[in-house]
């Protein structure tokens, strides 16, 4: 495998220490010739979104990551803040055969800016930390995760779902492992990995595009709420019926997944679900039950729910005075219920 021990400088070197999976590992802080950096195409920005053809190689293919990150609006705003900045913050990360394995959005920023801004030197060689030949990628993987899940650097939802899927799936980590390390519970570890499974391998593939990848939280409330958990572990067309509503805007909002398990419950909101859409389906519940889409019923819902939980200190503020106000809230009360029992017909 080529290194990039011929781009190292010979002065010494600025040598930082960090520790991976146990074991102490030094890193060289050196500025790389632009051209010696090469986009990695498992780059969680592209390898969870997109499929990269095999038969790409070489310049064809570090031209087209290029364009597939240049597309993002976040590296777009990153590329200004570097130029106002005139550099980098933080230093990306290498592998000795040239790859960045973390900042690949800053090097196709440093690229483009290379390209405007042909003659400055600030563009050619780009501030980087250079991995030692023993790394590997289970370490690399704990890495990025330790900075991008965990960390303050954090990836979009979905990508850090899929690097959570690839800690467990590609480098055997337990669910309990990734918990303790990337310092988040066991449940939200396993909430990740299966939304990120339905999402990637059955969402996508159906629905491609930019837009759709900002729907994950839709798949992660699928696996958040327990009756939606189980309606999924108990119907084996669950998920395909999920993926079609999602990607058909049947579910056009994700807090509608949060109003899934009451559709559920009932065939003919199912039905409405799958033909009309959410707002039908909420129509065919109202029937039942006006809560859903009143305010005045929501609120008497709430109201006796509350006064049936009532305090002994509410209770006795109504029983101290005849003029309180307390006494007057709750006779007000009783006597707009009345009248609205009377205007209903009912006598009772």
């Amino acid at each position: 495998m080529a290194t990039l021990r011929n781009s190292v400088p010979a002065e010494p070197l600025v040598v930082d220490e960090i520790t991976l999976d146990g074991r102490k590992v030094q890193v060289q802080n050196i500025d790389l010739p632009l051209d010696d950096v090469r986009l990695d195409p498992r780059n969680p920005r592209i390898a969870n979104t997109v499929a990269i053809s095999i038969a790409e190689e070489g310049t064809a293919l570090q031209k087209r990551l290029e364009n597939l990150l240049w597309e993002d609006d976040d590296v777009r705003d990153l590329y200004r803040q570097v130029l106002i900045n005139k550099g980098l913050v933080e230093r990306i990360i290498v592998r000795p055969d040239g790859t960045a394995v973390e900042g690949n959005c800053r090097t196709v920023v440093y690229r483009k800016l290379r390209e405007k801004f042909k003659t400055e030197p600030r563009w050619q060689r780009i501030p980087s930390r250079l991995l030692p030949d023993d790394i590997g990628d289970r370490e690399i993987a704990i890495l990025l995760g330790e900075m991008h899940v965990a960390g303050k650097n954090t990836w979009t939802p979905f990508e850090k779902a899929g690097h959570v899927y690839r800690m467990h799936k590609d480098f055997a980590l337990t669910q309990d492992e990734i918990a303790q390390r990337l310092r988040m519970s066991k449940s939200k570890v396993n909430q990740l990995i299966r939304a990120f499974d339905v999402m990637k391998n059955q969402f996508l593939p159906r629905y491609p595009g930019s837009a759709n990848i900002r729907k994950f939280s839709y798949f992660e409330e699928l696996f958040k709420k327990p009756p939606l958990r189980d309606w999924v572990a108990s119907d084996s067309s669950a998920e395909p019926r999920f993926v079609e509503w999602v990607g058909t805007n049947k579910l056009a909002q994700g807090v509608h997944v949060r109003d899934l398990p009451a559709i559920l419950e009932s065939e003919d909101a199912i039905k409405a679900l799958s033909e009309e859409g959410f707002a039908a389906a909420q129509r065919v519940l109202a029937e039942d039950d006006p809560a859903i889409n009143s305010k005045l019923f929501r609120r008497m819902v709430d109201m006796t729910e509350a006064l049936r939980k009532a305090q002994l200190d509410d209770i006795q503020r109504v029983r101290r005075a005849n003029g309180s106000k307390a006494r007057r809230v709750t006779q007000d009360l009783k006597k707009a219920l009345g009248q609205f029992l009377e205007l209903c017909g009912i006598d009772d």
